[in-house]
């Protein structure tokens, strides 16, 4: 689940790139758009690969058990900005729940409470994205994010291939041999161990089986 109240994170991007590297994995993958403004929906609008698929999201929460049961693998949830009242039962049932963050004073400024309500589960962590490589504040904002919580230890960069593939439906995972493929497969190796019980990221925090 890609969850933050703040627009204009990279929630959806995220969500696209997870999906089509778990489909290239070979998982069996969905994703839903919950966003009332439609980002992954448009997005998947252009897309011409038949994976991942996307589910109605217009009906709220998804029926993530329901979805276990129908043979998916991994079900990639786009949450809308702010606090829906169906999210605070929704985010429990999630394996994992990541929180993309950009380095800037107002995304940084709402970690804060972001860390102190996902507290409880056990598989969440922050994702710095939109990130220049090698500056300050990209620096400053992992410090910031590593003692609010756990962060993962792959970022996203601020790179024109992400909406650069988004142009035709693609995500950049698909552009093979490029940094912003590396790390969108990064990301998905690094939900795999959050999710499979093993010792991840900031703080060697350990998360639950999903499946």
């Amino acid at each position: 689940m890609l969850h933050t109240p703040k627009g204009g994170s990279g929630k959806s991007t995220v969500a696209r790139e997870l999906a089509v590297a778990y489909a290239m994995a070979g998982q069996r993958t969905a994703l839903v758009d919950l966003d009332p403004q439609g980002t992954t929906t448009g997005w998947y609008g252009r897309r011409e690969a038949a994976e991942p698929v996307l589910l109605d999201g217009r009906g709220g929460a998804p029926d993530i058990a329901g979805a276990a049961a129908a043979g998916l693998d991994v079900l990639v949830i786009d949450t809308p900005p702010a606090t829906p009242p169906f999210l605070p039962a929704l985010i429990p049932q999630a394996s994992a729940v990541l929180v993309p963050v950009r380095p800037s004073p107002d995304d940084l400024l709402a970690a804060a409470p972001i860390a102190a309500n996902l507290a409880g589960h056990p598989a969440w962590a922050f994702v710095l994205t939109q990130a220049p490589t090698r500056s300050r504040l990209t620096m400053g904002a992992v410090r910031q994010l590593a003692a609010l919580g756990r962060l993962a230890p792959v970022t996203i960069g601020f790179r024109a291939d992400f909406p650069a593939a988004a142009i035709e439906g693609k995500a950049a995972v698909e552009f093979v041999s490029t940094k912003a493929a590396e790390e969108a497969t990064q990301l998905r190796t690094y939900v795999d161990q959050m999710t499979s019980g093993k010792p991840v990221g900031t703080g060697g925090k350990r998360g639950k089986a999903p499946r």
